[in-house]
Protein backbone atom coordinates (compact mmCIF):
# COMPACT_ATOMS: atom_id res chain seq x y z
CA UNK A 1 0.00 0.00 0.00
CA UNK A 2 1.71 3.43 -0.78
CA UNK A 3 1.50 6.22 1.98
CA UNK A 4 3.33 8.96 0.49
CA UNK A 5 3.89 9.76 -3.32
CA UNK A 6 5.26 12.21 -5.04
CA UNK A 7 2.90 13.64 -8.08
CA UNK A 8 4.70 15.55 -11.08
CA UNK A 9 1.69 17.48 -13.41
CA UNK A 10 3.22 18.62 -16.72
CA UNK A 11 0.02 19.96 -18.22
CA UNK A 12 -0.25 20.53 -22.24
CA UNK A 13 -0.52 23.90 -24.00
CA UNK A 14 -2.72 26.16 -21.24
CA UNK A 15 -1.03 28.89 -19.17
CA UNK A 16 -2.30 27.63 -16.05
CA UNK A 17 -1.55 29.32 -13.07
CA UNK A 18 -0.51 27.45 -10.02
CA UNK A 19 -3.51 29.04 -7.89
CA UNK A 20 -6.08 27.53 -11.10
CA UNK A 21 -4.37 24.68 -10.98
CA UNK A 22 -4.58 24.26 -7.02
CA UNK A 23 -8.51 25.22 -6.98
CA UNK A 24 -9.19 22.73 -10.43
CA UNK A 25 -7.39 20.01 -8.25
CA UNK A 26 -9.68 20.70 -4.96
CA UNK A 27 -12.62 20.45 -6.93
CA UNK A 28 -11.70 17.05 -8.69
CA UNK A 29 -10.68 16.50 -4.70
CA UNK A 30 -14.54 17.03 -3.91
CA UNK A 31 -15.82 14.76 -6.20
CA UNK A 32 -13.46 12.06 -5.77
CA UNK A 33 -14.47 12.28 -2.05
CA UNK A 34 -18.33 11.69 -3.38
CA UNK A 35 -17.81 9.24 -5.88
CA UNK A 36 -15.69 6.68 -3.57
CA UNK A 37 -16.58 7.84 -0.36
CA UNK A 38 -13.13 8.51 0.48
CA UNK A 39 -11.74 11.79 2.24
CA UNK A 40 -9.45 13.72 0.38
CA UNK A 41 -7.86 17.61 0.90
CA UNK A 42 -5.24 20.28 -0.44
CA UNK A 43 -4.51 22.44 2.16
CA UNK A 44 -2.66 25.63 2.41
CA UNK A 45 -1.15 27.69 -0.39
CA UNK A 46 1.20 26.41 -2.69
CA UNK A 47 5.07 26.23 -2.89
CA UNK A 48 5.27 28.60 -6.43
CA UNK A 49 8.75 28.91 -8.11
CA UNK A 50 9.95 29.54 -11.34
CA UNK A 51 10.36 26.36 -12.44
CA UNK A 52 7.37 24.46 -10.45
CA UNK A 53 4.53 25.26 -7.45
CA UNK A 54 3.86 22.53 -5.00
CA UNK A 55 0.96 21.81 -2.19
CA UNK A 56 0.27 18.96 0.02
CA UNK A 57 -3.00 16.88 -0.25
CA UNK A 58 -4.02 13.92 1.53
CA UNK A 59 -6.41 10.92 1.39
CA UNK A 60 -7.96 8.30 3.53
CA UNK A 61 -10.44 5.53 4.12
CA UNK A 62 -11.19 3.86 7.02
CA UNK A 63 -8.32 1.59 6.47
CA UNK A 64 -5.68 3.87 4.40
CA UNK A 65 -4.31 6.78 4.36
CA UNK A 66 -1.89 8.29 1.82
CA UNK A 67 -0.13 11.77 2.02
CA UNK A 68 0.51 13.31 -1.46
CA UNK A 69 2.99 15.72 -2.74
CA UNK A 70 1.18 17.93 -5.64
CA UNK A 71 3.43 19.14 -7.79
CA UNK A 72 3.27 21.15 -11.35
CA UNK A 73 6.32 21.81 -13.44
CA UNK A 74 5.23 24.82 -15.07
CA UNK A 75 5.74 26.37 -18.52
CA UNK A 76 2.79 28.68 -18.24
CA UNK A 77 5.15 31.98 -18.37
CA UNK A 78 6.72 30.69 -21.93
CA UNK A 79 3.01 30.20 -23.28
CA UNK A 80 1.82 33.95 -22.02
CA UNK A 81 5.20 34.63 -23.92
CA UNK A 82 3.37 32.97 -27.07
CA UNK A 83 -0.17 34.97 -26.86
CA UNK A 84 1.50 38.37 -26.65
CA UNK A 85 2.50 37.69 -30.75
CA UNK A 86 0.22 40.37 -32.78
CA UNK A 87 -2.27 38.96 -35.16
CA UNK A 88 -0.38 40.06 -37.91
CA UNK A 89 3.23 37.18 -36.86
CA UNK A 90 0.35 35.04 -35.81
CA UNK A 91 -1.46 34.69 -38.92
CA UNK A 92 2.09 34.33 -40.90
CA UNK A 93 3.60 32.00 -38.48
CA UNK A 94 0.49 29.64 -38.43
CA UNK A 95 0.33 29.66 -42.51
CA UNK A 96 4.03 28.79 -42.45
CA UNK A 97 3.18 25.77 -40.38
CA UNK A 98 0.07 24.47 -42.27
CA UNK A 99 2.66 24.11 -45.19
CA UNK A 100 5.11 22.74 -43.52
CA UNK A 101 2.69 20.03 -42.33
CA UNK A 102 1.57 19.72 -46.12
CA UNK A 103 5.20 19.57 -47.55
CA UNK A 104 6.48 16.67 -44.68
CA UNK A 105 3.54 15.09 -45.44
CA UNK A 106 2.82 15.07 -41.09
CA UNK A 107 -0.85 15.73 -41.86
CA UNK A 108 -1.22 13.20 -43.96
CA UNK A 109 -0.45 11.23 -41.23
CA UNK A 110 -2.30 12.81 -38.75
CA UNK A 111 -5.56 11.39 -40.64
CA UNK A 112 -4.17 8.23 -41.02
CA UNK A 113 -3.11 8.06 -37.27
CA UNK A 114 -6.59 10.01 -36.02
CA UNK A 115 -8.65 11.70 -38.42
CA UNK A 116 -10.09 13.48 -35.45
CA UNK A 117 -7.01 14.77 -34.67
CA UNK A 118 -6.17 15.83 -38.11
CA UNK A 119 -9.98 17.41 -37.67
CA UNK A 120 -8.48 19.55 -34.40
CA UNK A 121 -5.89 20.78 -36.21
CA UNK A 122 -7.29 22.04 -39.23
CA UNK A 123 -10.01 23.79 -36.74
CA UNK A 124 -8.55 26.92 -37.15
CA UNK A 125 -7.93 27.63 -40.27
CA UNK A 126 -11.14 26.52 -41.33
CA UNK A 127 -12.50 29.50 -38.94
CA UNK A 128 -10.24 31.72 -40.54
CA UNK A 129 -11.69 30.50 -44.27
CA UNK A 130 -14.54 31.31 -42.59
CA UNK A 131 -13.85 35.06 -41.83
CA UNK A 132 -12.45 35.81 -45.73
CA UNK A 133 -15.15 34.29 -47.18
CA UNK A 134 -17.75 36.56 -44.98
CA UNK A 135 -15.42 39.47 -45.36
CA UNK A 136 -15.67 38.95 -49.47
CA UNK A 137 -19.47 38.38 -49.64
CA UNK A 138 -19.71 41.96 -47.48
CA UNK A 139 -17.04 43.31 -49.54
CA UNK A 140 -18.59 42.37 -53.08
CA UNK A 141 -22.35 42.91 -52.12
CA UNK A 142 -21.38 46.88 -50.58
CA UNK A 143 -19.97 47.38 -54.18
CA UNK A 144 -22.95 45.63 -56.05
CA UNK A 145 -25.32 47.80 -53.83
CA UNK A 146 -23.45 50.75 -54.50
CA UNK A 147 -22.94 50.31 -57.97
CA UNK A 148 -19.51 50.20 -58.15
CA UNK A 149 -17.42 49.23 -61.08
CA UNK A 150 -14.15 49.13 -62.10
CA UNK A 151 -11.07 49.83 -59.80
CA UNK A 152 -12.75 52.32 -57.49
CA UNK A 153 -15.36 48.42 -56.81
CA UNK A 154 -12.38 46.37 -56.29
CA UNK A 155 -10.48 48.88 -53.96
CA UNK A 156 -13.88 49.02 -51.79
CA UNK A 157 -14.55 45.40 -51.91
CA UNK A 158 -11.07 44.61 -50.99
CA UNK A 159 -11.13 46.85 -47.87
CA UNK A 160 -14.86 46.19 -46.52
CA UNK A 161 -13.51 42.65 -47.09
CA UNK A 162 -10.25 43.26 -44.76
CA UNK A 163 -12.14 45.29 -42.08
CA UNK A 164 -14.95 42.42 -41.79
CA UNK A 165 -11.90 39.84 -41.35
CA UNK A 166 -10.29 41.90 -39.13
CA UNK A 167 -13.38 42.61 -37.00
CA UNK A 168 -13.97 39.18 -36.89
CA UNK A 169 -10.40 37.81 -35.82
CA UNK A 170 -10.61 40.43 -33.04
CA UNK A 171 -13.66 39.68 -31.86
CA UNK A 172 -13.64 35.59 -32.25
CA UNK A 173 -9.83 34.93 -31.55
CA UNK A 174 -9.47 34.01 -28.32
CA UNK A 175 -13.31 33.27 -27.88
CA UNK A 176 -13.43 30.11 -30.04
CA UNK A 177 -10.18 29.70 -29.48
CA UNK A 178 -8.59 30.46 -32.99
CA UNK A 179 -5.79 32.42 -31.27
CA UNK A 180 -4.34 29.28 -28.74
CA UNK A 181 -4.56 26.71 -31.31
CA UNK A 182 -2.51 28.71 -33.80
CA UNK A 183 -0.35 29.70 -31.06
CA UNK A 184 -0.42 25.82 -29.93
CA UNK A 185 0.66 24.43 -33.94
CA UNK A 186 3.53 27.45 -34.26
CA UNK A 187 5.19 26.34 -31.07
CA UNK A 188 4.44 22.93 -32.10
CA UNK A 189 6.81 23.44 -35.32
CA UNK A 190 9.40 25.32 -33.64
CA UNK A 191 9.96 22.86 -31.22
CA UNK A 192 10.53 19.62 -33.60
CA UNK A 193 13.12 22.07 -35.46
CA UNK A 194 15.17 23.11 -32.26
CA UNK A 195 13.63 26.78 -32.28
CA UNK A 196 12.75 26.90 -28.64
CA UNK A 197 16.00 27.45 -26.60
CA UNK A 198 14.12 28.44 -23.72
CA UNK A 199 11.50 24.91 -23.45
CA UNK A 200 14.40 22.84 -24.13
CA UNK A 201 16.42 24.63 -20.96
CA UNK A 202 13.27 24.42 -19.03
CA UNK A 203 12.50 20.56 -19.83
CA UNK A 204 16.35 20.11 -18.53
CA UNK A 205 15.42 22.06 -15.38
CA UNK A 206 12.37 19.44 -14.85
CA UNK A 207 14.93 16.56 -14.97
CA UNK A 208 16.76 18.11 -12.72
CA UNK A 209 13.93 18.11 -10.25
CA UNK A 210 12.93 14.54 -10.85
CA UNK A 211 16.07 13.23 -10.17
CA UNK A 212 16.54 15.36 -6.68
CA UNK A 213 13.21 14.06 -6.02
CA UNK A 214 14.31 10.73 -6.43
CA UNK A 215 17.53 10.39 -4.81
CA UNK A 216 16.11 11.78 -1.71
CA UNK A 217 14.13 8.08 -1.09
CA UNK A 218 11.78 8.86 1.18
CA UNK A 219 8.39 8.23 -0.65
CA UNK A 220 6.98 5.23 -2.30
CA UNK A 221 6.14 6.20 -5.39
CA UNK A 222 6.40 9.07 -7.93
CA UNK A 223 3.92 9.85 -11.04
CA UNK A 224 4.89 11.64 -13.69
CA UNK A 225 1.67 13.14 -15.34
CA UNK A 226 1.36 14.60 -19.05
CA UNK A 227 -1.42 15.83 -19.95
CA UNK A 228 -2.15 16.38 -23.70
CA UNK A 229 1.11 17.84 -25.09
CA UNK A 230 2.84 17.89 -21.56
CA UNK A 231 2.88 14.07 -22.41
CA UNK A 232 5.55 14.44 -25.37
CA UNK A 233 7.21 16.82 -22.52
CA UNK A 234 7.11 14.19 -20.12
CA UNK A 235 9.53 11.49 -22.51
CA UNK A 236 12.03 14.15 -22.91
CA UNK A 237 11.59 14.93 -19.22
CA UNK A 238 12.05 11.29 -18.01
CA UNK A 239 14.56 10.72 -20.84
CA UNK A 240 17.48 13.26 -19.78
CA UNK A 241 16.29 12.30 -16.27
CA UNK A 242 17.57 8.45 -17.23
CA UNK A 243 20.83 10.44 -18.78
CA UNK A 244 21.45 12.37 -15.52
CA UNK A 245 21.41 9.72 -13.40
CA UNK A 246 21.38 6.21 -14.40
CA UNK A 247 20.55 5.15 -11.20
CA UNK A 248 17.31 6.78 -11.10
CA UNK A 249 14.38 3.62 -10.57
CA UNK A 250 17.44 2.57 -8.13
CA UNK A 251 16.97 5.17 -5.73
CA UNK A 252 13.68 3.63 -3.78
CA UNK A 253 10.48 5.33 -5.46
CA UNK A 254 8.82 3.42 -8.18
CA UNK A 255 9.20 5.42 -10.84
CA UNK A 256 5.64 5.99 -12.84
CA UNK A 257 4.32 7.68 -15.79
CA UNK A 258 0.48 8.39 -16.61
CA UNK A 259 0.01 10.01 -20.26
CA UNK A 260 -3.45 10.78 -20.87
CA UNK A 261 -5.37 12.52 -23.71
CA UNK A 262 -1.87 12.43 -24.79
CA UNK A 263 -0.41 14.11 -27.93
CA UNK A 264 3.47 12.73 -28.12
CA UNK A 265 2.39 11.58 -32.11
CA UNK A 266 2.27 15.44 -32.74
CA UNK A 267 5.51 15.58 -32.46
CA UNK A 268 6.77 12.08 -33.11
CA UNK A 269 5.13 11.87 -36.82
CA UNK A 270 6.83 14.80 -38.35
CA UNK A 271 10.26 13.92 -39.39
CA UNK A 272 12.11 16.33 -37.63
CA UNK A 273 10.53 14.83 -34.44
CA UNK A 274 13.62 12.76 -33.48
CA UNK A 275 14.09 14.21 -29.96
CA UNK A 276 10.87 12.66 -29.40
CA UNK A 277 11.15 9.75 -30.84
CA UNK A 278 14.01 8.64 -28.90
CA UNK A 279 12.62 10.20 -25.67
CA UNK A 280 9.32 7.81 -26.12
CA UNK A 281 11.80 5.18 -27.23
CA UNK A 282 14.27 5.26 -24.04
CA UNK A 283 11.47 5.50 -21.60
CA UNK A 284 9.73 2.81 -23.45
CA UNK A 285 13.38 0.56 -23.12
CA UNK A 286 13.51 0.90 -19.46
CA UNK A 287 11.46 -1.71 -18.03
CA UNK A 288 11.80 0.05 -14.43
CA UNK A 289 9.65 2.70 -15.26
CA UNK A 290 5.95 1.73 -15.22
CA UNK A 291 4.41 3.70 -18.19
CA UNK A 292 0.80 3.47 -18.49
CA UNK A 293 -1.44 5.93 -21.02
CA UNK A 294 -5.14 5.87 -21.40
CA UNK A 295 -7.06 6.13 -24.88
CA UNK A 296 -10.93 7.71 -25.20
CA UNK A 297 -12.71 7.28 -27.79
CA UNK A 298 -14.50 10.95 -27.83
CA UNK A 299 -11.45 13.09 -26.74
CA UNK A 300 -10.97 14.19 -30.36
CA UNK A 301 -7.65 16.24 -29.36
CA UNK A 302 -5.52 12.88 -28.61
CA UNK A 303 -4.74 9.99 -30.90
CA UNK A 304 -7.21 7.27 -29.88
CA UNK A 305 -6.02 3.27 -30.63
CA UNK A 306 -2.45 4.52 -31.49
CA UNK A 307 0.60 3.44 -29.84
CA UNK A 308 3.39 6.39 -29.07
CA UNK A 309 6.31 4.89 -29.53
CA UNK A 310 5.80 2.47 -32.69
CA UNK A 311 3.70 4.95 -34.23
CA UNK A 312 1.02 2.35 -35.43
CA UNK A 313 -2.74 1.69 -34.95
CA UNK A 314 -3.83 -1.06 -32.32
CA UNK A 315 -6.92 -2.89 -31.84
CA UNK A 316 -9.70 -2.06 -29.67
CA UNK A 317 -9.08 -4.43 -26.53
CA UNK A 318 -6.25 -2.85 -23.68
CA UNK A 319 -2.84 -3.73 -24.24
CA UNK A 320 0.00 -4.69 -22.05
CA UNK A 321 3.25 -3.35 -23.20
CA UNK A 322 5.21 -0.32 -23.18
CA UNK A 323 3.04 1.60 -22.46
CA UNK A 324 0.34 -0.74 -21.26
CA UNK A 325 -2.55 1.34 -23.37
CA UNK A 326 -5.79 1.36 -21.78
CA UNK A 327 -9.47 2.27 -23.16
CA UNK A 328 -12.02 4.14 -21.07
CA UNK A 329 -15.08 5.33 -21.91
CA UNK A 330 -16.26 9.24 -20.74
CA UNK A 331 -19.61 8.58 -19.81
CA UNK A 332 -18.88 5.76 -17.30
CA UNK A 333 -16.43 8.77 -16.44
CA UNK A 334 -19.03 11.49 -16.35
CA UNK A 335 -22.44 9.54 -16.16
CA UNK A 336 -24.51 9.71 -18.87
CA UNK A 337 -26.42 12.98 -18.41
CA UNK A 338 -23.34 14.70 -17.75
CA UNK A 339 -22.02 13.67 -21.12
CA UNK A 340 -24.86 14.15 -22.85
CA UNK A 341 -24.18 18.21 -21.86
CA UNK A 342 -20.86 18.13 -22.78
CA UNK A 343 -20.87 15.66 -25.84
CA UNK A 344 -19.86 18.71 -28.03
CA UNK A 345 -17.46 21.27 -25.51
CA UNK A 346 -14.26 19.37 -26.93
CA UNK A 347 -12.33 20.86 -24.31
CA UNK A 348 -14.55 20.35 -21.72
CA UNK A 349 -14.11 16.25 -23.13
CA UNK A 350 -10.42 16.70 -22.97
CA UNK A 351 -9.90 17.85 -19.60
CA UNK A 352 -11.81 15.29 -17.60
CA UNK A 353 -8.72 12.99 -18.24
CA UNK A 354 -7.45 15.18 -14.92
CA UNK A 355 -10.75 15.43 -12.96
CA UNK A 356 -12.31 13.51 -10.68
CA UNK A 357 -14.79 11.30 -12.23
CA UNK A 358 -18.84 11.89 -10.94
CA UNK A 359 -18.89 7.81 -11.50
CA UNK A 360 -16.89 4.73 -10.54
CA UNK A 361 -14.55 4.16 -13.72
CA UNK A 362 -11.44 1.95 -13.91
CA UNK A 363 -9.63 5.15 -14.49
CA UNK A 364 -10.16 7.92 -12.33
CA UNK A 365 -7.23 11.00 -12.22
CA UNK A 366 -7.89 11.28 -8.38
CA UNK A 367 -7.76 7.61 -7.84
CA UNK A 368 -4.35 6.90 -9.66
CA UNK A 369 -2.77 10.17 -7.58
CA UNK A 370 -4.26 9.84 -3.98
CA UNK A 371 -5.24 6.41 -3.69
CA UNK A 372 -3.15 3.63 -1.93
CA UNK A 373 -2.83 1.38 -4.65
CA UNK A 374 0.39 0.75 -6.24
CA UNK A 375 0.93 2.01 -10.15
CA UNK A 376 0.82 -0.87 -11.46
CA UNK A 377 -2.56 -2.31 -9.98
CA UNK A 378 -4.47 0.99 -10.00
CA UNK A 379 -3.86 0.87 -13.87
CA UNK A 380 -4.46 -2.25 -14.26
CA UNK A 381 -7.17 -3.59 -16.27
CA UNK A 382 -10.25 -2.80 -13.83
CA UNK A 383 -8.88 0.06 -12.11
CA UNK A 384 -10.00 0.48 -8.64
CA UNK A 385 -13.26 -0.40 -9.47
CA UNK A 386 -13.34 -3.73 -7.17
CA UNK A 387 -11.02 -2.87 -4.18
CA UNK A 388 -13.15 -0.21 -2.62
CA UNK A 389 -16.48 -0.23 -0.79
CA UNK A 390 -18.96 1.95 -0.54
CA UNK A 391 -17.03 3.39 2.30
CA UNK A 392 -13.84 4.16 0.43
CA UNK A 393 -12.22 1.29 2.20
CA UNK A 394 -9.84 -0.88 0.74
CA UNK A 395 -10.95 -4.23 -0.01
CA UNK A 396 -8.98 -7.42 -0.47
CA UNK A 397 -8.40 -8.35 -4.34
CA UNK A 398 -11.70 -10.54 -5.76
CA UNK A 399 -13.29 -9.41 -2.71
CA UNK A 400 -16.00 -7.70 -4.58
CA UNK A 401 -19.21 -8.72 -2.83
CA UNK A 402 -18.35 -6.58 0.02
CA UNK A 403 -18.66 -3.47 -2.30
CA UNK A 404 -21.90 -2.46 -1.47
CA UNK A 405 -21.70 -3.25 2.09
CA UNK A 406 -18.56 -1.58 2.27
CA UNK A 407 -16.87 -4.36 4.42
CA UNK A 408 -13.07 -3.82 4.58
CA UNK A 409 -10.19 -5.59 4.88
CA UNK A 410 -6.85 -4.27 7.41
CA UNK A 411 -4.58 -3.46 4.20
CA UNK A 412 -2.20 -1.51 6.92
Amino acid sequence: MIARRHVFHIGGYDPISPDTQLARFRKSLGTFQNTWGVTASATGTPDVREVSAAWPAQASGPNWHTDITYEMLRWDDLINEDHSRGMVSRLGAAFVTLGNWLVTGTLFRFFYSSWKYAGFFLFSYLWIAAFAAAGAVVGIGLTWLLGMTGAAAWIAALVAAATVFTALLQYYGWRKPINHVFDDWIFSREYVYGQRPKMKARVDEFARVLVARAQKADIDEIVIVGHCLGAALVMETVARALKLDPDLTKHGPTICILTVSATIPKFALHPSGTSVREASKLVADTPAVRWAEYHARDDVISFYRFDPVTLTRIGRHDREGRPNIRRVQMHDMMGREQFKRYRFNFMRIHYQMVMGNQQRAPYDYCMVLCGPLPFDEITAVGGGVTRFGADGALLAPGNSSQLQAGASVNAA
